[in-house]
């Protein structure tokens, strides 16, 4: 029994009709595929050229290196402080409108208020003024300078000493008056400030009278007390005065003056 022998003729044989395998089928493929139009063709693309030739409207991409993106200008708007929108003060936190509110007071009645107005204009330190007036029993023409100094003691008391000229047909008159008045928190009419004071009162008084050769005359001093009653408005007052205890004086005075 011989043995068999191992031909490498045979190997190579057998390889090449298996490698030739594929290329006999491919070959028939493309025969078949150019004789009939109807069979299905196949082609290898990429899967980017894929994608462009199915859909259009797919977006693409564009990979840019880091230097390139940096390089790019920021569009993206910066705000300063003149440009920023102004807070709206409606657009505050409901916590800020809800806060509780401390409650105002009622405005006070305009009597009050112009009874305050006279009493500041009153505070000032010194005022001076003038009056004019009649004297009765006996009967004379009176005039005299008044100064008010205050307030004292109280924003409604004041000092007001004051000077009165008074002439007659038989009496002639110089008093010097030192005062003091109180301002009431009343009002008449709702414009005069009523007030009321009293004080010691200098009087020099002298009393003539001539017929023909006689002549008569006196020369007298005395002491009274004053006690006066009057009302004020604005700057102007009037008032009221009569002395105790100074018979030869008027016993009644009237006068109408005004405070500078």
């Amino acid at each position: 029994m011989s043995k068999a022998r191992f031909n490498p003729v045979h190997l190579l044989l057998v390889l090449f009709v298996l490698a030739s395998l594929p290329v006999a089928a491919l070959a028939q493929n493309d025969f078949l595929a150019r004789n009939d139009s109807s069979a299905p063709r196949f082609q290898l693309t990429s899967p980017a050229a894929a994608l462009a030739q199915n859909d259009a409207s797919v977006p693409s991409f564009q990979l840019a290196s880091p230097i390139a993106f940096l390089s790019q200008p920021d569009s993206t708007p910066i705000l300063d402080s003149d440009s920023a929108p102004a807070l709206d003060s409606g657009s505050t936190p409901a916590l800020e409108s809800g806060a509780q509110q401390t409650p105002q007071a009622a405005p006070p009645p305009p009597q009050v208020k112009q009874t305050t107005r006279e009493i500041q204009r009153q505070v000032r330190r010194w005022h001076i003024g003038g009056r004019i007036g009649a004297g009765f029993s006996p009967e004379i023409f009176m005039f005299g300078l008044q100064s008010q100094i205050g307030p004292i003691f109280s924003p409604r008391l004041l000092f007001r000493p004051s000077a009165e000229f008074g002439f007659g047909e038989l009496t002639d008159m110089f008093s010097l008056n030192l005062e003091g008045a109180y301002w009431l928190r009343t009002q008449i009419r709702g414009e005069w400030n009523p007030y009321f004071g009293m004080g010691p009162s200098l009087n020099f008084i002298h009393q003539g009278a001539s017929s023909g050769e006689t002549s008569f005359s006196d020369f007298t001093y005395d002491t009274g007390f004053n006690v006066f009653l009057g009302a004020q408005k604005g700057k102007m007052f009037v008032e009221m005065k009569t002395s105790l205890w100074s018979d030869p004086a008027p016993v009644l005075r009237l006068f109408v003056g005004y405070n500078f």
